[in-house]
């Protein structure tokens, strides 16, 4: 990924920090900006210096020789040949590397790969039990005269599949196809849309498993209609800052693998005015975290609350479905929890605007009809450990 523009003093304490180790003086910023035309130009410079081979046997405790090629951590074409070689597993066994670079989830509870190809099974009534959750929540928000968007985040590996190391056989229909073939489950599903995109700039993160700032506005779009929004996405003021990040699957390496990412790093015109995410945090979870955004400028006067995952959730760091729909609400509600619904919570903050969202390799579980979502952040500091996924789902 080639950085665009002119390299900035943030990105020379970015390599420095993520490649070196260590913080750059003052002097040595300044040489780098007076030596270094881009971003590219210095990562290759830092790849290949005593320092960065330095630390690799400080930290791997290895002989003093230099490292192996594939200890290459950052994909450039023109580094693709030290770089891992595709097929490569992490430790852990949670990541694998694809082609060009690109790293994918190859493990967890819900078993993505084996969706993929149609090879897990669903229970028996699986398909009868989404169709009565989805009705009743339909019925609940109609009740309040609200609007809703259910939404299903494509799995990474269905937009790159071509970049996965080994060919893939089809053995039957993925979850997430059977749920679209019924005619009456109203699904949002963008991989169309994603998919496209992806032949002119990247919609995922190479080096993890969620959306670039791109996809993320391609995921919002996807839910104007539904939503019946018309205002306009105003992001004309908005920067994007280009850094160094491992990534949530990058980060399974040893070296980490990295890569360069573009984000925000700001709420633009959004403020949090309440939010529980570091309490949780603090525990190791995510259940039952909420954030409310509040955007004194909104276009939009409506409330609207997201009951989602990873996907979903927005700050500074990451501009997820919330962050989006954080620039054009009054008021917008994130409660994590995956596929989740809470009529009592809906009709308390006065929703308009209710999505239910969840990343695809959730959807061979049924959720809960509706959960209450005080209980979730309740039972996770009292208990002082994370809640597992489970609570959002049925038996």
């Amino acid at each position: 990924m080639s950085a665009e523009g002119a390299l900035t003093r943030e990105q020379v304490l970015s390599i420095y920090r993520q490649v070196l180790g260590r913080t750059p003086s003052d002097d040595e910023i300044a040489h780098q900006l007076a030596t270094m035309p881009t971003l590219d130009a210095m990562l290759r410079v830092a790849l290949d210096s005593d320092e960065y081979v330095a630390r690799l046997e400080r930290e791997q405790g290895l002989r003093p020789v230099r490292p192996a090629p594939t200890v290459v951590n950052v994909f450039h074409p023109d580094l693709a040949a030290w770089g891992h070689r595709p097929g490569t597993v992490s430790e852990d066994g949670s990541a694998v590397v694809g082609r060009e670079g690109w790293l994918f989830l190859s493990g967890g509870s819900n078993a993505n790969l084996s969706q993929y190809v149609g090879e897990a099974r669903m229970e028996a009534g699986w398909l009868e039990r989404w169709r009565e959750v989805v009705r009743r929540r339909e019925a609940e928000i109609r009740a309040l005269g609200a609007v809703s968007a259910l939404v299903v985040v494509p799995d990474k590996l269905a937009v790159y599949e071509e970049q996965y190391p080994e060919p893939l056989t089809r053995v039957g229909p993925r979850p997430v196809e059977r749920l679209l073939e019924a005619d009456d489950l109203p699904f949002v599903y963008p991989l169309a849309r994603l998919r496209a995109a992806a032949q002119q700039e990247a919609v995922y993160l190479r080096t993890d498993t969620h959306l670039t700032f791109h996809g993320n506005a391609l995921l919002f779009e996807s839910v104007r209609a539904p939503l019946s929004i018309d205002a306009p996405l105003d992001l004309v003021e908005l920067p994007l800052q280009s850094y160094l990040t491992p990534g949530d699957l990058g980060v399974k390496f040893d070296p980490p693998i990295l890569d360069v990412v573009r984000g925000s790093g700001t709420l633009h015109r959004a403020r949090l005015a309440e939010d529980n995410r570091d309490e949780i945090a603090a525990v190791e979870g995510h259940i039952g975290t909420r954030r409310v955004f509040v955007n004194d400028t909104a276009a939009d006067d409506r409330v609207a609350v997201i009951f989602g995952d990873s996907f979903g959730f927005g700050a500074e760091a990451y501009q997820g479905l919330s962050w989006f729909l954080a620039q054009v609400f009054r008021e917008t509600h994130f409660v994590w929890v995956p596929f989740g619904w809470d009529p009592d919570y809906a009709r308390a903050v006065g929703a308009q605007a209710i999505v239910m969202q969840g990343a695809e390799r959730f959807v061979a579980r049924v959720p809960h009809p509706a959960i209450e979502v005080a209980r979730l952040a309740e039972e996770t500091l009292r208990r002082k450990r994370a809640l597992d996924v489970d609570s959002a789902f049925g038996s």
